[in-house]
């Protein structure tokens, strides 16, 4: 039985990539009940491309402020707080959606608090995406570790709204898990659906992604040990370094 569902994207100068990521939302199966866009301090033509593409009754929200640390986690709330329906499905804004996506996993979630598709970095985006992307199928054979990405997702509202909704962390979806599961929720990665991050990646930004990974995961509280096997087992170096370089207590939530 379809259920209501709202579409959240979050969007900071995302000019490149929001176009192809909306014709993706505007494709699916079943349509939206209704669509947020949280544009968080944009100075380049996100906004201007959204209204031309989306409905009229989206709710564009233009962000001027930073009243969190983490503003991708303040967004995401900012989101939540003006969501309507069952589900609130989050789309980041370099992210293309299968078009099944809403379908499957709104329908998920009246057994699954939080569903998940499988994110594949785009390998049409050059060397860099080709490599990482060559590198994400590692995990057809050792899934062991890998984690359900959070910019492509369905979420229980009331679940969501159970565990005091989205906290100013570094990786608020990460924290969202652990949470839900400490609640007695169930979460999973559904691998049928297969989204594409957009974004063409560069040495700078893998080691940037790695680095913000250790320093989530050292905030979150993961264990130094676990954290060392994933950054040896992933080859991923650059997530230890985050770990270790981070002040145990720094960055605390604010809530």
């Amino acid at each position: 039985m379809p259920v209501d569902v709202t579409v959240l994207i979050c969007a900071h100068n995302e000019e490149s990539y929001i176009r192809k990521s909306l014709e993706g939302i505007l494709r699916q199966s079943i349509p939206p009940t209704r669509i947020i866009l949280v544009a968080d301090r944009c100075t380049d033509e996100t906004v201007a491309v959204s209204k031309n593409m989306l409905p009229r009754n989206t709710i564009v929200i233009e962000k001027q402020k930073l009243l969190w640390k983490n503003s991708y986690a303040e967004n995401l709330e900012i989101g939540r707080k003006n969501a309507v329906g069952a589900v609130l499905a989050i789309v980041d804004a370099d992210i293309l959606v299968p078009p099944l996506f809403l379908e499957k996993t709104s329908a998920s979630c009246l057994e699954w608090a939080s569903v998940s598709a499988l994110v594949r970095t785009d390998p049409s985006q050059g060397l860099m995406n080709q490599l990482v992307s060559f590198w994400e199928r590692s995990y057809l054979f050792t899934p062991l570790g890998q984690e359900a990405p959070g910019g492509a997702r369905s979420i229980s509202t009331r679940a969501l709204a159970d565990v005091g909704g989205f906290r100013d962390v570094i990786a608020p979806d990460t924290d969202l898990d652990i949470r839900l599961k400490q609640h007695g929720e169930r979460v999973k990665m559904d691998t049928s659906l297969v989204a594409l991050h957009l974004r063409k990646m560069s040495l700078v930004r893998s080691v940037f992604y790695q680095i913000r990974a250790g320093e989530a995961r050292r905030q979150l509280g993961l264990s130094p040990l676990r954290t060392l096997l994933h950054s040896i087992g992933r080859l991923r170096p650059f997530v230890f370094y985050g770990y270790i370089k981070t002040a145990p207590d720094s960055d605390k939530s604010s809530r």
